[in-house]
């Protein structure tokens, strides 16, 4: 049986995966880079949809990439280029209410918070003494920036910045874009850390870009990356990590991996649950995943005629079907129950607009994300019968606000949780890694009494959207995984 030797392992060639490796190979490490599809990226992938048309399937935006480590990547030189987001509206059919970025205080106030939990995330990468897991300590736990708004609402907190009630729904379906949360429960303002819509604009190219730049900068740092290698378990001896074993038996010898998968599928699906630790089964089990976005894709041969009442750079952002506040928790309600509300939440982004090359000339490229949609149904799977009806639905909600859509579109696409949780292996096709909610954010995430990006098994580390880090800024996570393994080689920790 083939055995290749590594200093580390990284389970995903994904936006994470890609900066550990290009982290880990300056520092003179051998790694490699294991991923299961055929192609690098993960949720960082443009395809070709319907023929000359191109969009990202999973999503549009992602996280900000922190600025110290997008410099520290070089990703400039490496082609990743971003453009901001300057508008975002909501879209009614006789009304139009628009904001920018620096006109909104919950989101200064949310993105000052953010950086400042990255750098308090960022001070725990030094080599420490782990305590026991679940362990009260007597040490002093910082504070993390933000976490008063684990105590309070999303709803109590827009309204603290606003008494416009459309302002108040832009708002919220700018932070809960994609997401199925209730607004008025205690916790879910912790949803302004995690960027929904217009936080961080668009990659020119699509976020494939964005993977193809991660690759170039592992790539020429000296890292291995191989596609088609499924990871089937992680290999222990003594307590401690020694390789993985890939689907064609192949062994991978290393000291150090790092985990890109969500929390339940790196635990559950490459450990034996007798062979965790019994509170780190537990732990485990009872994480809450959330998958709750249907993305759809649409052809269009020409962009659709603005409404009259709109500003004139409607499209260059995202655009909100007829927002409501006061609708998001019955949507939730009926997600909790496997059933697909008749009110969805649905931001569109016309990709086109900021990136020609989308689509033919004179062409269009439009995706919708849609909120509030189960991976499983009460009433059996996604089936193709389900699948048209959510895209009917989807195209009335549009038609009412743009009416003359129907006569531009030429092909649409849908994708409902189940197909990214087989695309990605994302649990439930919770692409978030996990639900945003007070025990599971911040200090608490992924679990409490463990010094992340470690976990309490030796050598393994945890990178990607489990990870506070992962939610806060997009390559945070890997990097911060990537330079706790270089400090713990060079404390002797890994040996």
């Amino acid at each position: 049986m083939e055995s290749l030797r590594y200093d580390a392992a990284i389970i995903g060639a994904g936006a994470d995966g890609l900066a550990a490796a290009a982290t880990l190979a300056k520092s003179g490490l051998k790694v490699i880079v294991l991923e299961r599809n055929e192609q690098p990226g993960g949720r960082c992938i443009t395809r070709q949809f319907h023929p000359g048309y191109f969009a990202s399937p999973f999503c549009d935006e992602l996280p900000p990439i922190p600025a110290e480590i997008f410099w520290s990547l070089d990703l400039a030189r490496h082609g990743a280029i971003f453009v901001p987001s300057q508008v975002s509206t909501g879209l009614w059919s006789d009304r139009a209410v628009s904001t920018r970025p620096s006109a909104n205080d919950a989101r200064a106030e949310s993105k000052a918070f953010a950086a400042a939990a990255l750098k308090l995330a960022e001070t725990r990468i030094a080599p420490q003494r782990k305590r026991l897991f679940g362990a009260r300590s007597a040490e002093k736990v910082d504070e993390w920036p933000g976490d008063a708004w684990a105590t309070r609402s999303l709803t109590d907190v827009l309204a603290a910045n606003s008494s416009n009630q459309d302002v108040i729904a832009l708002a919220m379906a700018d932070a809960l874009q994609g997401r199925t949360a209730h607004p008025d429960l205690m916790g879910s303002a912790l949803h302004l850390l995690s960027p929904g819509a217009g936080g961080s604009g668009l990659v020119i190219g699509g976020l494939q870009s964005l993977t193809n730049a991660l690759v170039s900068a592992a790539e020429s740092a000296g890292a291995e990356i191989s596609c088609g290698l499924e990871v089937t378990d992680v290999r222990r001896k003594s307590g401690k990590i020694i390789g993985a074993r890939l689907a064609d038996g192949t062994e991978i010898a290393a000291r150090a991996i790092i985990s890109t998968l969500d929390l339940k599928r790196t635990f559950l699906s490459l450990f034996a649950w007798s062979d965790l630790p019994k509170d780190v089964s537990s732990h485990v089990g009872s994480f809450r995943m959330v998958g709750s976005a249907a993305r759809l894709l649409f052809a269009l041969d020409r962009l659709p005629q603005k409404p009259s009442f709109a500003e004139d750079d409607l499209f260059a952002g995202p655009i909100h079907l007829e927002p409501m506040s006061s609708e998001r928790g019955a949507v939730y309600a009926m997600w909790r129950e496997g059933a697909v509300a008749k009110n969805l939440p649905i931001s569109l982004r016309f990709i086109s607009a900021t990136d020609p090359r989308s689509c033919p000339a004179g062409a269009a490229t439009m995706t919708a994300t849609v909120g509030g949609v189960p991976v499983r149904l009460f009433d059996g799977s996604w089936t193709h019968e389900k699948r048209d009806a959510l895209r009917e639905q989807v195209f009335a909600a549009i038609e009412r606000v743009l009416p003359d859509v129907a006569a531009c579109v030429r092909a649409c696409d849908v994708i409902v949780p189940p197909d990214v949780e087989d695309a990605l292996g994302c649990t439930d096709g919770d692409l978030r890694g996990g639900e945003i909610a007070s025990d599971q954010m911040l200090g608490f995430r992924p679990w409490f009494g463990s010094a992340p990006p470690r976990t309490p098994i030796d050598g393994l580390y945890l990178a990607g959207p489990s990870t506070s880090a992962g939610l806060l800024g997009t390559c945070a996570a890997g990097v911060f995984a990537g330079r706790a393994i270089v400090a713990d080689f060079e404390a002797g920790i890994l040996k």
